[in-house]
């Protein structure tokens, strides 16, 4: 016997192979509020088609988004409501006749799924609802009304539960995403006419899934295998490229021009046009074979939803595709405090509010299935021990079964014989068993020589890990730059490279006249975020003399984009050195040259070659100190001098006084006259 405590706060949780996002709303007063939202991202692998692999991964990240969320793992404790995907769930519209007492209709729909779940019922978690608006009357004159019956293997709710164990907050329930969706529709007032056929489309992850309705209720449903992840890798691959870059493009794509300035978004929209190709087709053999069952119906709207929405007019490619009105639905629309949710990611989210959207709160009624009424299985609660929220209840032994079992048990083995049981129970049990054991072993054997390959992929996502931690952490807000470029680029110019460092900004492009490139430095100069602005280089082409190439470079700190981004006004000099110590990382008296730097960083293997020649030109008046960065040792430095990106250099004086500061490796020229500027330090006696 299981009982759960229903009492906490219900989160709509949506686990992806992108994202773990997690959503409250409640019903106050006022109506039905916005509470909390937060993500991060999926633990990489953690997650594959929509199916769970690493629970425990998945299980403390889930639990870092919920102490970001604010919530707090105390009693009355929270409820978790999640979705299993569309594609992993057997769902049926069984036809029964009207009026069937609820005990014979559970029998009823126990043996129909005999015949429609490919897997064995007692490795299946079951629910089902009866569908009030399909009530009709058949040919016969027998009154009929549909049953829908979802289906899914007990292993993957098991993944669930393993994942609210890990939390320490009990599991709820667990939706069809699709259902979830319909239900964040009604919720919001979309597809509830009773006289109109309507269509919803949720691009997700890690597939698409498509259903028919009428007031809320699906007349059909049905789910593919291709969906966001689809695109991304294709993107990734096609350009070569990380399948975060890849997702990064994704909001960007000019779905509906054959054309762009931008060779890969170019690529990105034509891969872009091919998926969403197949997914249309996709819909359109949906539609038609509905139509071969009920007969030629009129689809009214289209409403999309799911993070293929962030594409852009990917609502106009599938009505120009279709034939169908499409919309790009607002599912926060009747939520207060809804404006906390940017309205370009409204329809992204529409799953985890799905989740929570109680039937009192539609203004039809919907489907809410539950396959978690059977709860986990019995091998997961013998794994896990007590699962979170579950108090499991022993039932007392009969003291007279026991005896009575083994006299029982005495009596069939005489009667059957010892050489019975022997070659037919015996033997092939311990013949099973061998053959398992040398599976493990095989298994086992076959890991084992794939250790090393796994060693380095871990290694080398450490060091990503590092890199992405780094940027996270410590990357200064350089979209305001990029938008004031964007925005200060007069007519005429163009744009063409952009090279950030952590002090410096150097821009690369073509213009028409000299006057433009003039224009630009005056225009970036004056927006605040970089006091000092220099045209490096204006020449004109030799192929082609209408066109002048230039270069400009200025000095930027962050503390300038901060202000400019909040409106204050720029302090500070526009080469303004970071704060370091006040004395020498040794004690020789001569002026030091400090290199951070990282073995698995590229730039530093680049630079090392031309420190090793300054060194040899300079070593008797100047200080060669090369620090790992990843060196323990080392770690007290790294933080003082406030490094978080390498090659990283800092030319300090006799008394231990910044003098200068390169961040990245600007090229040899560039390099050698800071430390030949350095080495007059030693020769005067004194800092510049």
């Amino acid at each position: 016997m299981f009982s759960l405590n229903k009492t906490g706060p219900k989160l709509g949780v949506d686990i992806n192979s992108e994202t773990i996002t997690l959503i409250q709303v409640e019903k106050t007063k006022r109506g039905i509020e916005f509470v909390r939202f937060a993500y991060q991202p999926s633990p990489i692998n953690s997650v594959r088609e929509g199916i769970i692999v690493d629970p425990e991964a998945v299980g403390y990240t889930l639990k870092e988004v919920i102490q970001s969320a604010g919530i707090k793992i105390a009693r009355p404790l929270p409820l978790l409501n999640v979705a299993a995907p569309g594609q992993s769930v057997i769902i049926r519209l069984l036809p029964v006749p009207t009026g069937i007492p609820p005990e014979e209709l559970a029998d009823v729909v126990r043996q129909e799924a005999l015949h429609h779940v490919p897997f064995p019922l007692e490795e299946a978690s079951l629910d089902w609802s009866l569908l009030p608006a399909s009530e009709r009357t058949d040919v016969d004159g027998v009154q009929r009304v549909d049953v829908i019956l979802a289906a899914i293997q007990k292993h993957i709710v098991d993944s669930f539960w393993h994942v609210s164990d890990i939390v320490g907050i009990p599991l709820n329930a667990i939706s069809v995403s699709s259902l979830a969706t319909i239900r964040a529709l009604a919720f919001a007032g979309y597809g509830v006419q009773e006289d109109k056929l309507t269509m919803s489309v949720s691009i997700r992850h890690d597939g698409t899934d498509i259903n028919f309705l009428k007031a809320g209720t699906p007349l059909f449903s049905r789910s593919v295998v291709l969906g966001v992840d689809t695109l991304t890798e294709s993107i990734a691959r096609s350009l070569d490229i990380s399948i975060m870059e890849a997702r990064g493009l994704c909001p960007h794509i000019p779905l509906l021009q054959t054309t762009s300035n931008d060779a890969a978004l170019t690529q990105a929209a034509q891969i872009a046009r091919t998926v969403l190709g197949d997914i249309s087709d996709e819909i359109i053999r949906s539609i038609d074979f509905y139509r071969s069952q009920v007969g030629e119906v009129e689809i009214s709207e289209m409403y999309v939803s799911g993070p293929g929405s962030v594409v852009p007019q990917v609502d106009r490619f599938l009505q120009t595709r279709l034939n169908v009105p499409a919309t790009i639905i607002d599912p926060f629309q009747n939520l207060i405090n809804s404006e906390l949710i940017p309205m370009s990611q409204r329809a992204v989210y529409a799953l985890p509010l799905g989740l929570l959207v109680e039937p009192a709160w539609s203004p039809v009624s919907t489907v809410d299935l539950d396959l978690n009424r059977e709860g986990p299985s019995a091998a997961l609660l013998e794994g896990l021990g007590p699962v979170a929220g579950i108090s499991v209840v022993a039932e007392e032994t009969t003291p007279w079964f026991m005896p009575v079992l083994a006299v029982g048990a005495a009596i069939l083995i005489g009667v059957a014989g010892f050489w019975a049981y022997a070659t037919q129970i015996d033997i092939p049990q311990k013949q099973a068993q061998i053959d398992r054991q040398q599976a493990l072993f095989d298994t086992q054997k076959s890991q084992l020589k794939t250790l090393p390959e796994v060693k380095e992929a871990t290694e080398q996502l450490e060091r990503r890990k590092k890199i992405l931690e780094n940027i996270i952490k410590h990357t200064h807000p350089w979209s305001q730059t990029l938008e004031t470029i964007r925005t200060d680029t007069p007519e005429g110019v163009q744009v063409r490279k952009i090279v950030l460092s952590q002090h410096n900004l150097r821009l690369e492009g073509h213009a028409t006249d000299f006057k433009g490139v003039s224009h630009l430095a005056i225009n970036i100069e004056g927006s605040r975020l970089a006091p000092v602005v220099e045209v490096e280089s204006a020449s004109r082409e030799e192929k082609d003399p209408r066109i002048i190439n230039f270069a400009i470079t200025a000095a930027i700190t962050p503390g300038n984009i901060i202000a400019h981004s909040a409106g204050l006004p720029v302090s500070g000099a526009p080469n303004a050195l970071p704060n370091a110590a006040t004395k020498p990382v040794r004690t020789s008296g001569k002026p030091q040259f400090l290199d951070f730097y990282a073995t698995w960083c590229g730039p530093c293997n680049a630079l090392k070659p031309h420190v090793e020649e300054a060194k040899r030109q300079f070593g008797d008046k100047i200080d060669f100190v090369s620090i790992d960065i990843d060196d323990p040792k080392n770690h007290a430095l790294v933080e003082q001098y406030g490094v978080h990106a390498v090659p990283n250099m800092f030319f300090l004086g006799q008394q231990g006084q910044v003098l200068d500061h390169m961040v990245g490796f600007q090229g040899k020229d560039a390099l050698m006259k800071a430390i030949s500027r350095l080495s007059t330090v030693a020769q005067n006696g004194s800092s510049r």
